[in-house]
């Protein structure tokens, strides 16, 4: 499988009277999206702004983050399987915008107090001393801020929220289909060494009810068995997020199309190592036969590929967590090497533990940050998604204004602030 990816540098975007791409400048009709996106019954209202980098703009009630892409050539389109027809992505030419997101913004009603699957606050600064937790401060970023009806059922919510992002998306990559693209590069990993060792990304993704999922193309991962794909559709957006409940851990479909790990195992390979595939893992599992399960049959799939080591990310928070050092504790003990991309805890001033789960034969771990960090939001001119900040959904909802001034114990709503797969602000050096 080769997939061929075109690229075009985004510097500036603006409205205009027609949607086109001129000289490194997107240019959108407002209206026009607007009543593409509107064509879904579920929304009262929709309006489209954008949010430059460095920007002194708050962006509230953020849900995913998609880039825009297109299908050049190849079957069909990307993001398989979500508001197109389901097929195998990663081949062909895929066209993309680099230097502009797609940042969904809605605040979905809430329907009840308590519990693990319910929608919480996203937050992102584009300019100020938050603006660094996340690449897409530096993004020029369409914003569709999207209210839904009243009474409408939950799982309606979600599913028109992630088509928007994605019609977005496709409707902007749109722009790049006669041009020819600023840059190209080639993926596949056909070819290999005999003499490099063979490594395998293990990709784990929380899945576990409403507001906590993955999709495959267009498949829920709730039900999903540890899956072994090719990366490259991953680079076509076989995987979109729909993960609203752990905002500052959340791996936005952004993140998969541009995955990190995945871009410096490519980098490598035929060098260094031999890039094997992708092994795609259903996070939070309620009991242990289930964890165990799964850290089985994600071993024996390293195996079957002779997988010499393995490096795991993974999504959200306790239960998953631990499911991901059992798939490395597994693989540990078949003799294949494992690398584990996590943030860590420390509480408050970083003293207290940084992991709530270990085993012992899990050694090799690369932290992306501290998710329990207090953090201090400064005042700003404008605000992107709507007046006010809805803080404890818990406790059925705590709004505050939300251009003033803001302070958190810990980073839960900063969106993105701690993602695992490295698409952070922090690294380390390479030896």
């Amino acid at each position: 499988m080769k997939l061929e990816v075109g690229t075009f540098y985004i510097e500036n975007v603006e409205f205009g009277p027609q949607t086109a791409l001129r000289q490194k400048m997107l240019v959108i009709n407002k209206e026009e999206l607007q009543e593409i996106l509107l064509r879904d019954s579920t929304f009262a209202e929709v309006n489209i702004e954008i949010a430059a980098p460095g920007e002194n703009t708050r962006i509230i009630h953020i849900m995913d983050a998609v880039e825009p892409r297109i299908k050049k050539s190849g079957r069909d389109n990307t993001y398989p399987g979500i508001e197109a027809p389901v097929c195998r992505g990663g081949s062909g030419t895929t066209y993309r915008l680099d230097g502009a997101a797609v940042i969904t913004s809605c605040l979905i009603p809430l329907r009840k107090a308590g519990g693990l699957y319910i929608a919480r606050e996203g937050i992102m600064d584009m300019a100020g001393p938050n603006a660094a937790l996340t690449p897409f401060s530096k993004t020029w970023n369409v914003v569709p801020v999207l209210t839904v009806k009243e009474g409408l059922d939950e799982e309606v919510y979600e599913k028109a929220i992630r088509n928007a992002g994605i019609i977005t998306a496709r409707y902007l990559g749109e722009v790049t289909r006669e041009l020819e693209p600023d840059e190209t590069k080639q993926y596949s990993i056909e070819e290999k060494s005999p003499d490099l060792p063979n490594v395998v990304y293990i990709d784990q993704l929380e899945s576990c009810g409403l507001y906590g999922r993955n999709y495959l193309y267009g498949m829920s991962f709730d039900d999903l068995l540890p899956t072994l794909i090719h990366p490259n559709e991953l680079m076509d957006g076989a995987v979109v997020n729909a993960l609203h409940s752990h905002t500052a851990t959340q791996t936005p479909t952004y993140y998969q199309t541009n995955n990190p790990i995945v871009e410096e195992l490519y980098k490598k390979h035929g060098i260094s190592w031999n890039f094997c595939g992708v092994i795609l893992c259903r996070g939070h599992f309620e009991d242990i036969d289930s964890k165990q399960r799964c850290a089985n049959l994600v071993a024996g799939m390293a195996q079957m590929l002779r997988a010499d080591g393995v490096i795991a990310t993974w999504e959200c928070g306790g239960n998953t967590f631990m499911e991901t050092m059992l798939y490395l504790k597994e693989c540990e003990r078949t003799g294949i090497k494992t690398v584990l991309v996590t943030y860590e805890h420390g509480g408050a001033d970083g003293t207290d533990n940084p992991l709530f789960y270990w085993e012992p034969e899990v050694k090799a771990i690369v932290s992306t940050g501290s998710l329990d960090r207090t953090i201090h939001y400064p005042k700003v001119d404008r605000v992107v998604g709507g007046d006010s900040i809805r803080l404890y959904p818990e406790k059925g909802g705590v709004h505050l204004p939300a251009s003033e001034a803001l302070d958190l114990d810990y980073r839960l709503e900063a969106w993105c602030a701690c993602n695992n797969i490295g698409m952070v602000n922090t690294s380390c050096d390479e030896f």
